[in-house]
């Protein structure tokens, strides 16, 4: 299914896999490397071999050039700046909730003005298909089955505003998302926009941060006001003890913000895709390598919004 939108180039879903029972589940991806690459790529390495309920497993394809030219200036970035993080101390910080108070070096500051305006407009595309990710699924699409929504980087900004804007739906948006995975996500660490978005999951929304992840810091550093982001630190909801946010610490599995993406599939397994709560793993747990499988050929049908 293919939806134009005015402020939108591309917002589209191509099936990954589809099995008997209920559950969508829908994988949102944070950047992209090369023009051979594609969400459905990341997705289906990331989700092929993962336990599931069965039902659907899709990808959600947004804006993919954009997002190949954030991928290609952000990576270009970090080889220019490898032999410099490999002899600083910036690659170790444990940043949490003190990245705000960080004294950036000028070797890495005077080059990084090229990168910070290609991060603000992705930035923006993201909520702008979060808003129309909300639409959607509002729209019940998908029929009344249980959504889970995956998704790294700037692909769990869009699942945070996408589960904003169902909250103000009110009862209309609440259950429609059962559970919500955000990885490395460059937001506020708000605890009153994480307890209105953890309202309309009918289970769990997971917020995964790495607390050294400098690359996340850095990128954010020039987009937002706010003192926190949730990719390096705990959401804390006081005396809400029995609230369905889950606060996961993936500091031991990733190494940093670029690190996500190679590291789904070990991540959605120490989550629990389907069901439960999570469970700890160790720290040196390694990758399991996961087969390469043929795409799937999905014909889609466009309709104007």
């Amino acid at each position: 299914m293919m939806r134009r939108t005015a402020e939108l180039d591309e917002f589209a879903f191509d099936l990954i896999d589809t099995s008997p029972g209920l559950p969508v589940t829908i994988g949102v991806t944070g950047w992209l490397l090369d023009e051979d690459d594609s969400a459905w790529k990341v997705w289906d390495r990331a989700l092929c071999s993962v336990a599931s309920d069965g039902g659907e497993t899709l990808a959600l394809r947004w804006e993919s050039k954009q997002l190949r030219e954030m991928g290609r200036v952000v990576s270009s970035y970090l080889k220019s700046q490898a032999g410099y993080y490999t002899t600083s101390v910036v690659g170790s910080v444990v940043l949490g909730a003190a990245f705000f108070s960080l004294t950036w070096p000028r070797t890495l500051i005077s080059a990084a003005s090229w990168i910070d305006s290609t991060w603000s407009v992705t930035e923006l595309r993201a909520d702008k298909a979060g808003k129309e990710l909300a639409r959607t699924l509002a729209s019940r699409v998908q029929g009344y089955r249980p959504v889970t929504l995956v998704g790294f980087g700037v692909g769990a900004r869009m699942i945070f505003k996408c589960l904003l804007e169902l909250s103000k739906l009110g009862a209309e948006g609440a259950g429609i998302v059962e559970t919500a995975i955000c990885m490395g996500t460059p937001c506020p660490a708000n605890p009153k926009d994480w307890r209105r978005a953890s309202s309309v999951c009918g289970h769990r929304l997971v917020n995964a941060y790495c607390q050294t992840d400098w690359v996340l810091s850095f990128l954010y550093r020039s987009s937002s006001f706010s003192r926190s982001v949730a990719g390096l630190q705990a959401i804390q909801l006081e005396g809400e003890e029995n609230s369905n946010l889950e606060n996961v610490d993936v500091t031991g599995i990733v190494k940093g913000h670029w690190d996500y993406r190679d590291k789904i599939h070990t991540l959605m397994q120490v989550f629990g895709l389907s069901s439960g709560f999570s469970v700890s793993v160790p720290a040196s747990q390694e990758e399991e390598k996961v087969p390469e499988t043929e795409p799937i050929t999905v014909e889609t049908s466009k309709e104007e919004t």
